[in-house]
C-alpha cells in the first residue's frame, strides 16, 4: 500500500518526506518488531494512547453431573502509551544557496533525517527492557521490563561471544511462560551480529534461498533473518554493561559471598486468578564494609563460581536494612534459559557479581512491544508555511515536514520535521534479555 499524505502537500515537502520515511523504514529497527497503532486520532504531546490486553486465563476440568461451571467476565488489563517524545530537528536555507546546492541538499536531508529521528527513538525504546526501577511492598508484574536471561557463556562460565546458545536459552524462557511461539524477534548489537555470522552454517543452494543463510553469511545481517525461532536483526542501541568498581566500601571487592537464600513472596504475576509469584530470590550477601551505591536496582547480576555461571539475573530490590548483610532480590535463570529455585543456588560455594556485559541484546514477542506514532496539527493555510505529513500504512512510522517563518535580515527560511512517538512494553513474559560479548 503506498503511503498516504494529507491535502496540505507541498512538492519540496514531499518529496523529502518521501526519501525521510524510506530511510525511517531501513533505520529503525525496534519499530519492526512492536504492535503499532491502537486508537485513531490527533493527539498532543503527553496524552495517553489507549491499550489493553487480555488477561490470561486457565480451564477446569467440569464435570456437569458433579457442578456447573463458574462463568466470569471477560478480563482484560486497560493502559496506556504515552505520546511522550515529539522527535524534532531542523535546519535552515538560504535565499543565496545555488538551486543545484538546494536540490542536492534535500537529496541528501533525507537519510539525514532518518537517523536524526531513528536513532534516539531507537534508543528510547530500547531502554524500555533495561529500565527497572526501585519498588517497595508487593509488586504485581506485569506491564514491566524483562527478567528472563539467556546468556551466551564459555567452558569457563565466562560471557562469550553471541552464539545461538544465548537465543535458546531465551526461547526456553519465553516457552516456559507460554509465550507464543511466532511472531518473535531478538534484536543484537553489531558485535553480537559479526559474531553470529561465525556461528553460522553455511547452507547454500535451494535451502539458502529459502532461508536467506547464504544472504546472511555475503551481506551480513541485513534487516531481519530466521534463525533459531526468532527473526534476528541488528540494533546499533543494543547497550552494555559495566562492572561497578566495588561491590563493597572496599575498592578491591568485585565478588560477595552468598550467606543464604530464600524465596521471595513481593514479587507475583498480576494477572493470575490466584497469588502466583514469579520465582523472585532473596539473597542475603555477606559485605563486611556495606554495600557500594554503584550496585542499583536492574543491573544484571551474575551467581556462581570462576569457573561455574549459576545464574544470572536482574536485580529488582535491594533491602540494607543489615548493612553488613544486604539482601538483593532477582529472578535467577541459568545460562540455558531455565528460572532456578532457591536450592539450586548454593551458599558458600556460588558468589554473587556484578559482570562487565558486551552486549545486552533484546528479544520480544511482538505483542509484548507496543509503539504509537500520532501527527501533530499543521500549519494552517495562509499561515505563511507549508507542511507534508506522510504516514506508512505498514509500519504506522510518520514524517512531517514543515518550512516557513522567512527571516528577511538573513534571507532564510526554517525546515523542520517531527514524529511524535510513545512505546510501553505491555507484558514481560513476552520479553528476554540475551547476554554476550
Amino acid at each position: 500500500m503506498a503511503p498516504t499524505f494529507t491535502a496540505n502537500d507541498s512538492l519540496l515537502e514531499v518529496r523529502i518526506a518521501q526519501k525521510a520515511l524510506t530511510q525511517l523504514n531501513l533505520v529503525c529497527m525496534y519499530p519492526k518488531v512492536a504492535v503499532v497503532d491502537y486508537e485513531p486520532g490527533a493527539f498532543e504531546v503527553g496524552n495517553d494512547v489507549k491499550i489493553r490486553r487480555p488477561k490470561r486465563r486457565r480451564a477446569i476440568s467440569l464435570d456437569p453431573r458433579v457442578a456447573s461451571g463458574t462463568f466470569n467476565e471477560a478480563g482484560f488489563f486497560s493502559g496506556t502509551v504515552t505520546l511522550e517524545n515529539l522527535w524534532f530537528d531542523g535546519w535552515l536555507t538560504y535565499g543565496i544557496d545555488p538551486r543545484q546546492t538546494i536540490e542536492k541538499y534535500i537529496d541528501e536531508t533525507g537519510s539525514q533525517m532518518a537517523d536524526s529521528i531513528g536513532t534516539p527513538n531507537d534508543e528510547y525504546m530500547n531502554s524500555l527492557f533495561t529500565s527497572w526501577v526501585a519498588t517497595t511492598g508487593a509488586v504485581a508484574v506485569g506491564a514491566n521490563p524483562p527478567i528472563a536471561i539467556g546468556a551466551c557463556v564459555d567452558s569457563n562460565g565466562n560471557l562469550t561471544s553471541f552464539n545461538s546458545s544465548g537465543l535458546i536459552g531465551a526461547g526456553v524462557a519465553m516457552d516456559k511462560e507460554n509465550c507464543p511461539p511466532d511472531n518473535r524477534y531478538a534484536l543484537i548489537s553489531p558485535v553480537a551480529a559479526g559474531a553470529f555470522l561465525q556461528d553460522a552454517i553455511a547452507i547454500t543452494g535451494f535451502a539458502a534461498a529459502s532461508i536467506g543463510s547464504g544472504q546472511a553469511i555475503e551481506f551480513g545481517l541485513k534487516g531481519l533473518i530466521p534463525r533459531f525461532g526468532f527473526m534476528v536483526g541488528m540494533s546499533n542501541s543494543i547497550t552494555s554493561q559495566a562492572a561497578p568498581t566495588s561491590l563493597d566500601t572496599v575498592s578491591s571487592v568485585s565478588t560477595l559471598a552468598i550467606a543464604s537464600v530464600a524465596a521471595d513472596t513481593n514479587f507475583s504475576y498480576a494477572d493470575y486468578n490466584s497469588t502466583t509469584y514469579i520465582g523472585a530470590v532473596n539473597f542475603t550477601l555477606t559485605c563486611p564494609n556495606g554495600l557500594n551505591t554503584n550496585v542499583a536496582v536492574g543491573q544484571i547480576a551474575r551467581i556462581g563460581t570462576s569457573s561455574r555461571a549459576t545464574a544470572f539475573g536482574v536485580i529488582l530490590r535491594i533491602s540494607t536494612a543489615t548493612a553488613t548483610a544486604p539482601v538483593i532480590t532477582l529472578v535467577p535463570f541459568s545460562p540455558n534459559g531455565a528460572k532456578l529455585l532457591p536450592n539450586q543456588i548454593t551458599p558458600g560455594t556460588d558468589l554473587f557479581s556484578v559482570p562487565n556485559i558486551g552486549s545486552i541484546n533484546t528479544v520480544n514477542h511482538r505483542e509484548g512491544l507496543l509503539m504509537a506514532v500520532r501527527q501533530i496539527m499543521e500549519p494552517s493555510p495562509g499561515s505563511g508555511a507549508v507542511a507534508a505529513s506522510i504516514v506508512d500504512p505498514d509500519t504506522n512510522l510518520g514524517i512531517q515536514v514543515f518550512r516557513g517563518n522567512y527571516d528577511t535580515g538573513t534571507v532564510s527560511e526554517k525546515n523542520a520535521y517531527y514524529m511524535l512517538t510513545g512505546s510501553q512494553i505491555s507484558d514481560f513474559r513476552k520479553t528476554a534479555l540475551v547476554l554476550s560479548l
